[in-house]
């Protein structure tokens, strides 16, 4: 009954999603071959994935959140930075993003796709440094997956 699940949870969170899997039976039933439960966009883009010991999956998935979310406080203040090198509307518009919801999360894309077009044309090293965690921007999404041995509940 979890395949379903999986199949739902990524329609809908997508390309933003990331995935701390712990090694065991979350393994097996999001690993049913010849099929996957993982979906992707049109443009093939889906969930990251990553596996850990199922006795560490919950700290695992701690790091992934406090990455991204270093990640993206490191991105605003580059941005926050970029005096002139950036329309004062765009970085406005991004750093006020109301992203809590599915267009809230599309506009931003649009708007970190043209803040990474404006980047490309700078030399400057903030420009760049910014350009490689601009994706950031965009709210993520970190789920813990795990079973019964994971979470303490076999027997």
């Amino acid at each position: 009954g979890e395949t379903p699940y999986i199949k739902l949870i990524t329609q809908l969170y997508g390309d933003r999603m990331v995935i701390a899997n712990a090694t065991g039976c979350s393994s097996i039933y999001g690993g049913n071959l010849p099929s996957t439960p993982y979906t992707k966009n049109g443009e093939g883009l889906g969930p990251a994935w990553s596996n850990s010991l199922f006795e560490d999956n919950a700290e695992f998935g701690l790091g992934f959140r406090l990455t991204i979310d270093k990640q993206q406080q490191q991105a605003r203040e580059l941005l926050t930075s970029m005096n002139g090198a950036v329309d004062a509307g765009l970085k406005e518009e991004i750093l006020n993003a109301d992203q809590s919801t599915e267009p809230g999360i599309f506009e931003q894309r649009e708007r970190v796709a043209k803040l990474k077009e404006l980047l490309e044309k700078s030399d400057a090293k903030e420009a760049k440094m910014l350009s490689s965690i601009a994706d950031y921007l965009v709210r993520k999404s970190v789920w813990i997956f795990g079973g019964d041995g994971w979470a303490y509940d076999i027997g």
